[in-house]
Formats: structure tokens, sequence, C-alpha cells
């Protein structure tokens, strides 16, 4: 994340487009909006438009803005995002979404630096920086004629690939520490117990930061005294982590120890305090697969998948 950020300040000082990939709550926006602060156009508007929230028969005028008496219900002439962001940044989230008329109309803005309302005679000239974000592939979709390959060179000048957070665990205490702090002012919540935060950093987190802030939000409601505890943590809808106070104890003394004088990384004791809790709850129960994922409260399928990249097998 070091790198990233040394990059987005990099990319802040000039005005190419960017496309930001990255999977579902890894950080587009921040990103962008981040490049945005620190460039030159700071003071000027940040317009973020979610490309796929907009209904298709609206994108023109959205986009483009209208005059009034363009069609029925354009009582007032109205701009849209592109003189919203005039001198300023537009960020196109999820920009694959765009269905292809509309990127042809697109491309003509991005080359030409006009815009025309719809129902209007006149252009307007436009100085717009555009930041993309997508989850998908864009070079993918152009092969499968999904997006337009002329606006993808357009757009796709310089990328930046955000990592998801299971590859850096690592961050999980200090961003757990700023989203508690984002939210001390609606719940009393400020401290993580050690087995609540042990647990979380084995946790996969396909929905990203934006899960693990759901899921921090969640434990708060249920945490007493102010402290989040393993008891409080709810990995998903419905869905309780389901391991005792007494299933972490059983294993803490194997656990690797906060005082010990062998220096060893975060994510390597977190790694080796997973490893000792499933293999502790397989030999409780007989090695029963089935049985021990019910108890530490995930699927089979995750315990799986655990017990192979934690290379455990069935006569440790």
């Amino acid at each position: 994340m070091r790198a990233v950020r040394a990059q987005i300040a990099r990319l802040a000082e000039s005005s190419v487009p960017v496309v930001i990939y990255g999977e579902s709550g890894a950080g587009k926006e921040l990103a962008a909006r981040d490049i945005h602060a620190l460039s030159a156009r700071a003071n000027a508007p940040f317009v973020p438009v979610n490309c796929g929230a907009i209904p298709e028969n609206l994108m023109e005028s959205e986009f483009f803005g209208v005059r009034r008496g363009a069609f029925t219900g354009a009582v007032e002439d109205r701009s849209g995002f592109f003189q919203a962001a005039h001198g300023g940044t537009l960020f196109l989230d999820e920009v694959a979404e765009l269905p292809i008329a509309m990127q042809v109309k697109l491309l003509r803005v991005i080359q030409e630096g006009k815009v025309r309302k719809l129902g209007g005679a006149r252009e307007d000239v436009i100085d717009v920086r555009i930041l993309c974000a997508t989850h998908r592939n864009l070079a993918q979709e152009v092969r499968q004629n999904h997006f337009r390959q002329d606006l993808y060179y357009r757009l796709n000048v310089i990328e930046l690939h955000l990592p998801a957070l299971r590859d850096r665990r690592e961050d999980i205490p200090l961003l757990c520490e700023a989203l508690l702090l984002k939210q001390e002012s609606l719940t009393k919540c400020s401290t993580i117990s050690v087995a609540a935060l042990t647990i979380l950093m084995a946790h996969d987190y396909p929905g990203n930061v934006r899960e693990l802030q759901n899921i921090l939000e969640r434990a708060s409601a249920f945490a007493p005294e102010g402290v989040i505890d393993v008891d409080d943590l709810i990995f998903g809808p419905g869905t309780w982590l389901g391991l005792s106070s007494a299933a972490l104890d059983s294993v803490s003394a194997a656990a690797p120890s906060p005082t010990t004088n062998k220096v060893e990384s975060l994510p390597d004791k977190v790694k080796a305090f997973e490893r000792e809790l499933i293999v502790q709850a397989l030999r409780k129960n007989r090695f029963r697969q089935t049985r021990t994922a019910s108890i530490l409260g995930i699927s089979l399928r995750q315990l799986r998948y655990r017990m192979q990249r934690l290379n455990i097998h069935d006569l440790d």
C-alpha cells in the first residue's frame, strides 16, 4: 500500500486518464479522491458517477446536460456531469457498465473536449480530467466486444491496481483502529480483543475494506463495555462466527506468545494461531470435518480450504 500511495502521488502530478482496478470494496473511489486532492485541480469539483446506476435512456442527459423543452419534463436548462466537473475531475465508477451507444458519445467528448447539451445547438468547451474504476478486466471486455477498443485506449493510459484486503492482512489492525475512530461519535467501541483481532485477520474478506467496516459496525452494536470480542463478530447476514471464548482459550497456550524474544511477523503469528485452532478442533472431534466446521462456525468448504492453505492433514 505504500507503493500504491507513492503511485497516487505521482499520478496527481499529471492530467492523463487513469483506470483504477480492484475488487468491490477495495477503495477505488478513495484512491480517485486522493489523486484529485493531491493534484492542481484540488480546489475544483470532484464529480463521482456510478455508471451502472443510471438508466440507459437518461444517460445522455445526465452526462451532457439538457436544454429546456428538449423532451417532455425538461422544464429548465440543466448541466450534466461534464459541465459540473469543469476544471476538476470526473470519476467514472464501474465504467465497464456503460452501454456501447454511450461509449461512442463519451469517446467523442473526450476527443473534442467539447460537449453539447441534449436539445442544444451550442457546444461548450470543457476541461475535465477523467478517472475510471472497474472490477472487470477492460482488455478482456474489449476482446469480447463489450467495450470499445478506441475508448479503451483513450481511458486506459495508466493503470492503478489496488490489492485485495486478503493480500495485505497486516493492514487489518491499523484499518480496524482507523474505522473505529471514524465511527467513535456513533458508538462507544474503541477496543478489539486480541482473540477477535486474530479472527478478523484470518478472514478472507470478499467484500474487502467495505466488508471489514460492516463487520465492525455490527460488532459495535453487540459489544459490551465498548470492547469487541469474538462473540460479537458476524461474518455475513445472520452468520455468527460461532467460536466461544472457551474454544479460543483452549488453544491460546499454543499460540505464539507476544512476550517471546523471537521476532515473528504478525501475519505469521495469526497463521500459526489459526492453524492451531483448527487442529485442536479437529482432534477434539476426531477429525470429523463436518462437525468441526459446524463448531467453528464455517462451512465445510471453508474448512477444507483453510486446511489446504495451512497444510493441515488428518494425522496432524
